[in-house]
């Protein structure tokens, strides 16, 4: 990928520790959480990056911020802290089971301008910015989701 000064650029990541599980800050319904046909036909992972820079603080709070942040939208969406099984039939279920969404802290030594023109992303260097379970080669074995800041 070239940057924004024309030279081509490869974005080194570093995990920091070990991926944790960030539970529901509060209790939530426990069982089966059926999904539509919909969902049984398009179940493949969804791979987003979000960039945000804030005015008022800077990096070092960032891994607990969204922590605290994730614990909580975990109440209302909790099936996203269950995992996924598969019925008798062969069909999708989300199990709620309160184990939490993946957190893993990372480091990028570079500036976002790095990166070049996220509008025509290069989804080898981009793709480094999300957590991949080591190992897991089908949907049944990966969290439902996962954070990586």
């Amino acid at each position: 990928m070239e940057n924004g000064h024309g030279s081509k650029f490869e974005l080194l990541v570093r995990q920091i520790g070990e991926p944790m599980k960030v539970k529901p800050s509060e209790e939530t319904q426990k069982g089966l959480y059926f999904l539509s046909n919909l969902d049984q036909n398009i179940a493949v992972p969804v791979k987003t990056v979000y960039c945000f820079k804030s005015s008022s603080r800077g990096n070092e709070e960032a891994p607990q911020v969204i922590k605290d942040s994730l614990s909580k939208i975990l109440v209302p969406y909790y099936p996203m802290a269950g995992t996924l099984i598969l019925s008798k039939e062969g069909k999708l279920i989300v199990d709620c089971t309160e184990e939490g969404a993946v957190f893993v802290e990372a480091e990028a030594e570079c500036n976002i301008e790095d990166i070049g023109d996220l509008t025509k992303p290069d989804p080898h260097n981009l793709g480094k910015l999300v957590y991949s379970v080591p190992g897991a080669t089908n949907i049944l074995q990966m969290p439902l989701m996962t954070a990586q800041v």
